[in-house]
């Protein structure tokens, strides 16, 4: 893949594109748990999606979906909940957090629909570092009114439930486009047929389907 000379300034929001969104994920070095956060901004209003996969424990699952509570910056406010995207250093580290309830789901297909669950408060905290340079994604690279990149990295993960501190680290990788939506089918391989699966549900009624087996893996599962 390309390696453009993005500048610092690419790495917040553009102010130009009709859309925008970052997205993260992070695995422990024992493939035992997983997390992934996202954010897509659509002019003042946004989606929200973070979970946490586990071995042998429910799907935890955050969303946000069309909220208008967007603050300056990449933080969000809606009822009951915070969370917030800070780049520390261009290309080289981001500070995630968010704080408020999740579901727990026996069944993680249940977060395409309403996402009925065991309610829980819920706290993340993850530091996210680049070990590699920002690469094209070539799968959009070249198309009109399109712009983003993808980095490897490592995760510093500390996660607040009520049983205790789940705190992890392990290798980490990011997505951030413009002047699109985040679809992972455009880039990520098929989803493999076993793993600790992390679906969400998409504003528009796309159904995204994500599993951590020897890594994260993502496809579109459905479309309205």
């Amino acid at each position: 893949m390309s390696r453009p000379p993005w500048a610092p300034h690419d790495e917040h929001r553009h102010a130009d594109a009709a859309v925008e969104a970052w997205w993260w994920w992070g695995a422990a070095s024992d493939l035992r748990a997983g997390v992934f956060i996202g954010l897509e901004l659509r002019g003042s209003r946004y989606d929200y999606w973070a979970g946490l996969v586990r071995v042998d424990e429910p799907y935890l699952y955050v969303e946000e979906l069309d909220g208008a509570d967007l603050r300056a910056g990449l933080e969000i406010k809606p009822a009951q909940m915070w969370a917030d995207h800070v780049c520390d250093v261009p290309f080289q580290q981001w500070s995630l957090g968010n704080e408020g309830h999740g579901v727990l789901l026996d069944d993680p297909t249940e977060a395409w629909r309403r996402a009925y669950g065991t309610l829980v408060p819920v706290t993340f905290d993850v530091e996210w570092h680049a070990t590699d340079a920002a690469a094209t994604l070539a799968d959009i690279d070249g198309d009109t009114g399109v712009g983003g990149y993808a980095q490897l990295g490592e995760v510093d993960v500390q996660i607040e439930l009520t049983e205790g501190v789940l705190a992890f680290n392990g290798l980490g990788n990011r997505v951030h486009i413009w002047g699109a939506p985040y679809v992972p089918s455009s880039f990520a391989m098929p989803i493999a047929a076993s793993g600790m699966r992390a679906p969400y549900r998409r504003t528009d009624g796309g159904r995204v389907d994500q599993v951590l087996t020897d890594r994260w893996w993502a496809h579109v599962a459905g479309r309205p």
